[in-house]
């Protein structure tokens, strides 16, 4: 048995003649290939708006270049994570190189997707971690003041540094982590009910890493609820400072700070069903198949509704379109 699939398909002759025609999965794929490429390219014009601006004033008054970059390198690995998706899973569901896969096995070709893909995962993780992390750092210091004193000042570069030279370390061990899948063997599997005959899913197989597989979802997992805790750390931070600007009747919130408010909502939604999925798969896998396609929509969820939603309400997006109508008036 493998992470996702059912059985290995190499070599069995009931695989050879396969032959691939058009189906619910395909068209699955097709529709979620559409709006990903859409979302694709708002998160590639966030990243050319942010090398564009990182030093200008439309980013030191409207969000922390900080911040923003620790958003984008989420929500880039997210994006690759989706697009591995297609070619380790959605794509192989199709069935479409069902019958090339059981008679070629291109062995290194999958090896490499399987690292490649696990790698991404927990790199995924390790990155929206650090974002929630870094959020409640911000809200627990008096940095997030609108007056902040010099010492305040300092105490923010500090932060920034740190995450500065965290982020790419994260993006290290999280790679580094796929490494077992591709010392173990991976084929394409033949997923179990109410899949049809043919599809398939490219990952490794479990019998070659039990001590990893079990790893792997404890790991997960334990990311998963620091990103709970963070979150809860973050919303009780909110809270207290709502009932403050309540008591000294001043504003509190801005639509950038609301917008960033948002966003964790929306990741933390889509994160808790790999968690469900682990579980499923160790204590009930017959339930697994059942919601592999619902996984497949909560990581979409994940990488483009974010991306998506910060990039069409966050203030900062709208004051620069703003700012060029204004520059072309004049």
């Amino acid at each position: 048995m493998s992470v996702y699939g059912f059985r290995p398909i190499d070599n069995l002759p009931e695989y050879y003649n396969f032959e691939y025609t058009f189906n619910v999965l395909s068209v699955f794929t097709i529709v979620t290939a559409t709006y990903s490429l859409f979302c694709f390219a708002i998160t590639i014009k966030m990243c050319i708006f942010y090398l564009k601006n990182q030093n200008s004033d439309v980013m030191k008054n409207g969000l922390r270049a900080d911040v923003f970059r620790l958003f984008l390198l989420m929500q880039l690995w997210n994006d690759f994570h989706v697009l591995l998706d297609f070619l380790v899973v959605r794509i192989p569901m199709t069935s479409i190189f069902t019958s090339y896969c059981s008679l070629s096995k291109p062995e290194l070709s999958l090896k490499i997707l399987s690292l490649v893909f696990t790698g991404c995962v927990y790199t995924s993780h390790l990155l929206t971690l650090a974002f929630c992390v870094q959020r409640v750092l911000l809200l627990y210091s008096i940095e997030y003041q609108k007056e902040p004193s010099s010492s305040h000042i300092h105490f923010f570069s500090i932060i920034s540094k740190i995450f500065n030279i965290i982020c790419p370390l994260l993006i290290i061990i999280g790679h580094s982590l796929g490494i077992p899948h591709f010392l173990a063997t991976s084929s394409c599997f033949q997923m179990g009910d109410p899949f049809p005959f043919g599809s398939i899913v490219i990952t490794a197989s479990r019998r070659d890493m039990p001590t990893y597989a079990i790893i792997y979802v404890v790991c997960t997992n334990a990311m998963i609820i620091l990103i709970l805790i963070t979150t809860i750390l973050m919303f009780a931070k909110l809270q207290q400072k709502r009932k403050m600007s309540s008591d000294l009747h001043q504003k509190y919130n801005s639509k950038a700070e609301k917008t960033l408010t948002a966003t964790i909502i929306l990741i933390l939604l889509p994160v808790v069903m790999p968690a469900v999925l682990s579980i499923v798969d160790i204590f009930s896998y017959d339930l697994y198949p059942y919601l592999f396609l619902l996984r497949c929509v909560c990581l979409d969820a994940r990488a483009h509704v974010v991306s998506c939603y910060f990039y069409f309400t966050h203030p900062i997006f709208k004051r620069s379109v703003a700012g060029k109508c204004d520059s072309n008036n004049k």
